[in-house]
């Protein structure tokens, strides 16, 4: 059924709602939306269809995610990659939490200031640890790297440094030199330059893509244009090897017009010693990443000076104020912002505007405006996290990023090279897609997925994994899907967990003037829809209730945006009375014979819009049905033969 069934994923089991396809179509054609799912795109209208199903996953949710303290055993599992570490049980071993807090304290040794090198790191004090300092994800996650290196280069089954370097010079004459990422991104400007990342899984989101092939995912990265391919190494969590990150180069490089012309390769790793960066570049890596989190300041030159001695330029990586002063001050030049905290993984795209304005009240030069302003300027601005969409790269581009780092969307992506010229990397696709979009119909496919019927948090959590957008909650009595506050509140909180947030998602919706036309309004509001739904939102389905009640159950539950799904009118479905953004449903009459609409259907739509609504979603009724909130056991509706299902979202299917 799928276009390329190999990429076909199952869900962790069966969630209790309805789901169906989503299509984008041309506005005068209207565009496929199911109640259970639903997809808008810079195109005006929706139209539902209700029926299918979700598919199953072999694994449970609470279980994709390795725990902290993981096995060999429980990661070969899943994946059956390997690196030079033996995939087998005792090379992974669990440690203490006192092991892990003094595998950290000793990045502090050699220093001859502990107080000032570590003066970023979080729960030290003066360079000393808190005692009582838990640690956090990432220090955890590093920790326990420090430790597996040390038992690795004690097994007597480590190549050791010195033939590391030999093999690093035989694989450059054999496939070519090394690339240096900053004269790689700087070449691109004005374009953006995109690391596209190959990320098998992640502690946050659990397994994205665990079956998929590391040489032909950056393979057709790199077709798409992608001129960095980040390849994560790390084994417990991420599932990933340096096997991966060698045959991306490899593949690369095959593939490549000439050995200079391939993406440069990233090894993206918790990396604490020069063992890491030598064994990186003699396995294919042009570049690594160096995390100012978790190394103190006389490591971190230590380890940019040890890159630099073979030629290589790192990716150095910041996150708060200090942390960018402790990069420059230890030499860094193609600094990365990631946008997710790692020691508390919340998710703030403004993070990387806020160093942008750092950097420039520093003095310091990174314009990617041009090749020539690029190459002059001595530092290099990367945005590493976060970004799915055209308008992140747009928001990126025009403070001077001169690189993204996009993973996991692309890892769930249908089709990488469709969803890579969906970024408008180029700023003239930019402008041409924005031109699109205000005047014409959109084309490139789904653009949102809504899975409404939603009732435990476990079932959001298997649709925000699946690739949804928008989780619909029901609050009309009538549904058999109908939800308590309470189950909503569930629902919520895992959504916000999922998203890497903890607040209301808040929509940058322009406020309508006397002039502003209705159907100018809901295209500016498609786009604001789509920007914030890179991390799902809940929805809140309402029918026929009152404003009071809608209110109560936005502020007590926390909802996103709420839908309206009776005979309420246009005027209801407005922020001032809803408390957030309001999709507003319009159901279509069909002929019962036919199961077409009037031949004036669209056109009396048209008539009936106002810009008090955020989104259209445009229903069809079904033989035996009144209009309203579809029953759980909905008919399946067969999707119009001009629309071709590779089109949708990979991870849903229609039955």
């Amino acid at each position: 059924m799928l276009d390329r069934p190999q990429r076909q994923r199952t869900l962790p089991r069966r969630a209790n709602c309805t789901t169906s396809f989503v299509l984008i179509a041309a506005f005068s054609s209207l565009v496929v939306f199911g109640s259970s799912v639903a997809a808008w795109a810079p195109s005006l209208l929706t139209v539902s269809s209700r029926g299918s199903s979700l598919t199953s996953l072999s694994r449970n949710p609470s279980s994709s995610v390795i725990p902290l303290y993981s096995t060999t055993e429980q990661a070969s599992s899943i994946n059956s990659t390997d690196n030079n570490m033996s995939n087998k049980q005792e090379d992974y071993p669990q440690y203490t939490p006192e092991q892990l807090k003094s595998a950290l304290d000793g990045l502090l040794e050699g220093s001859s200031d502990p107080a000032f090198d570590g003066r970023h790191l979080f729960g030290y004090e003066n360079g000393i640890q808190n005692p009582n300092h838990e640690l956090s994800k990432l220090q955890a996650i590093t920790a326990t790297r420090i430790r597996d290196y040390e038992r690795y280069l004690q097994s007597g089954k480590a190549v050791q440094e010195q033939d590391l370097v030999k093999q690093m010079q035989s694989f450059w004459q054999t496939h070519g030199p090394l690339l240096n990422l900053q004269t790689v991104i700087q070449e691109q400007a004005p374009r953006m330059a995109l690391a596209a990342e190959f990320k098998r899984a992640s502690p946050s989101k659990g397994n994205i893509a665990v079956h998929l092939n590391a040489g032909e995912q950056a393979q057709q990265y790199a077709a798409a244009g992608a001129n960095i391919i980040s390849v994560l190494t790390e084994p417990r969590w991420f599932l990933g090897s340096l096997e991966d990150m060698t045959e991306v180069r490899l593949t690369t490089t095959t593939n490549a017009a000439s050995t200079t012309s391939r993406p440069a390769v990233l090894r993206k790793e918790f990396t604490t010693s020069k063992y890491q960066i030598t064994e990186a570049l003699a396995n294919g890596a042009d570049t690594i990443l160096l995390i100012v989190a978790v190394l103190p300041q006389h490591l971190l030159k230590e380890l940019i000076d040890h890159a630099r001695s073979f030629g290589m330029e790192p990716l150095v990586e910041v996150h708060a104020d200090v942390e960018l002063e402790v990069a420059i001050q230890a030499g860094a030049k193609v600094i990365g912002v990631n946008n997710r905290n790692l020691h508390t993984f919340q998710m703030d795209l403004h993070t990387t505007e806020h160093v942008a304005e750092q950097l420039m009240a520093q003095g310091c030069t990174f314009d990617h405006s041009d090749p020539t302003a690029a190459q002059n300027s001595r530092y290099t601005l990367c945005a590493l996290s976060g970004m799915s969409t055209a308008f992140d790269v747009d928001r990126y581009r025009n403070i001077n990023v001169g690189m993204c780092l996009i993973g996991e969307s692309l890892m769930r992506a249908a089709d990488p090279k469709v969803a890579i010229a969906g970024l408008c990397l180029d700023p003239k696709d930019w402008e041409n897609m924005r031109n699109t979009v205000g005047g014409g119909a959109y084309t490139a496919g789904t653009k949102l997925v809504k899975v409404c019927g939603i009732t435990t948090a476990d079932d959001a959590l298997v649709a925000c994994q699946a690739g949804a957008n928008l989780i619909g909650v029901i609050f009309v009595p009538k549904s058999k899907r109908c939800v308590t506050a309470d189950q909503a509140m569930a629902v919520v909180k895992a959504v916000r967990a999922f998203g890497e947030r903890t607040n209301r998602e808040t929509l940058a919706v322009t406020k309508p003037t006397e002039a502003t036309s209705p159907i100018s309004q809901l295209t500016s509001n498609a786009q604001a829809l789509e920007a914030s739904s890179r991390r799902p939102l809940v929805v809140g389905v309402f029918q026929n209730q009152s404003p009071e009640f809608i209110r109560d159950m936005v502020d007590s539950c926390g909802l996103d945006l709420v839908q309206l799904h009776g005979s309420e009118g246009m005027e209801a479905a407005n922020k001032e009375i809803c408390g957030v953004p309001a999709i507003r449903v319009v159901d279509i009459a069909t002929d019962p014979e036919t199961g077409k609409a009037s031949e004036n259907a669209v056109q009396m739509i048209l008539n009936s819009v106002t810009t008090d609504p955020l989104a259209i979603l445009l229903d069809t009724a079904i033989k035996g049905e009144t209009a309203g909130v579809a029953p759980a056991s909905s008919l399946t509706m067969p999707l119009p033969k001009r629309f071709k299902t590779q089109d949708c979202l990979s991870l849903l299917r229609v039955d």
